[in-house]
């Protein structure tokens, strides 16, 4: 799920995987929850509040810890202003000192979450050879955002501001996040497909990888008969479900927005700027990704599913099938045009319609 503000920044939308035959290679996972800077912020918090005095030996503590070094580094590289002296302000704020018991109770709730559990759970709905390794950040800082961040050495992490959401609510988001990651560990066979199509075909397959958003609302639900934010209160379910009402719209809107870039209307920071506007606070990458994917998974089953992970190409043309199937039974559902969906597939012939799985 999102918060206000997409927990993944442009930076980690998921580019278009490439279906490559590659030496089999088992799912590994390794998610572990460091909440020293949470822990050490509390103290701070405690010691104010009992009117006992913060030394520098105190803040030094806070500031020595991995969550808070990584959070410096990359407020740092997105050049957002961050220093010790202003975090010192932050947390000696009335308004933080009168917020302890919500974090205490937030902290307590995601420490009592099983990560690696939480991780097993996301490899199901990830390709072969994915794997999740990651560090999860339950943090106290001045921005109620949250977000993933990969620092110079390659490491990742999921830095989550503690809030007043259930445990639930906590998990939802990690198990979306581990989503992403998982994928994000298969991009060594993304060059094969993008490298091979002409360069605005490349793009506009690229940027259909951000239906990944879609993708992971489904495998942090875990299932395609629990709804999305069913851990959430009713105004999030209400907002998702009124933003669903827009999908045939927005399947017009983002079909578009592909031939804008299929003919070159659209290039470079023109096609960034686009892709990000279709976030929102769950915009289409989100709402149509979801859909496509929980049609085309309950209808063709998880083996299929998966092979339109690594190739969004399929995942339109797959859903296009149940569409179609599901329109001559009443349905009103938006289809992508067969021409944008021909001009993806740069003169390879569109994949062959398959039969339904058997009931489950």
């Amino acid at each position: 799920m999102r918060f206000a503000i997409p927990l993944l920044a442009l930076a980690f939308v998921v580019p278009a995987l490439a279906v490559t035959e590659l030496a089999a290679q088992p799912q590994t996972t390794e998610l572990i929850i460091d909440s020293s800077e949470a822990h050490q912020a509390l103290t701070i918090l405690h010691k104010q509040l009992y009117k006992q005095p913060v030394t520098d030996g105190d803040w030094q503590k806070l500031f020595a810890t991995l969550p808070y070094h990584g959070l410096k580094s990359r407020e740092s590289e997105i050049k957002n202003s961050f220093t010790d002296e202003q975090f010192k302000t932050f947390l000696t704020a009335p308004e933080s000192l009168q917020r302890v018991a919500e974090w205490e109770k937030a902290l307590a709730e995601i420490e009592s979450s099983k990560m690696p559990e939480i991780a097993s759970h996301v490899l199901a709905w990830l390709p072969a050879e994915a794997s999740i390794q990651a560090r999860v950040f339950p943090m106290i800082k001045p921005r109620e955002n949250s977000f993933v961040w990969r620092d110079a050495q390659g490491g990742t992490a999921i830095f989550l501001y503690l809030s007043n959401k259930s445990r639930a609510s906590f998990e939802d988001t990690v198990a979306h996040e581990c989503h992403h990651i998982g994928l994000m560990s298969l991009n060594v066979r993304q060059k094969a497909l993008l490298e091979k199509l002409p360069k605005p075909v490349s793009a506009t397959v690229d940027a259909m990888g951000a239906f990944g958003e879609g993708e992971a609302v489904l495998a942090a639900a875990g299932t395609t008969d629990r709804r999305p934010h069913w851990q959430d209160d009713a105004l999030a379910r209400a907002r998702w479900d009124s933003d669903m009402m827009h999908f045939n719209q927005d399947i017009a809107t983002l079909t578009q927005f592909f031939t804008e870039v299929l003919d070159g209307k659209l290039t470079g920071d023109a096609i960034d700027d686009k892709v990000g506007s279709f976030f929102g606070y769950q915009g289409p990458w989100y709402t149509v990704g979801y859909e496509m994917a929980a049609l085309v998974e309950k209808r063709y089953g998880r083996e299929e599913f998966l092979k339109c992970m690594l190739d969004p190409r399929l995942l339109l043309v797959r859903y296009n099938q149940v569409a179609a199937e599901a329109n001559q039974h009443g349905a009103r559902l938006a289809v992508w045009p067969q021409e944008l969906l021909t001009r993806v597939y740069a003169g390879e012939p569109l994949p062959a319609p398959l039969p339904p799985v058997s009931s489950r």
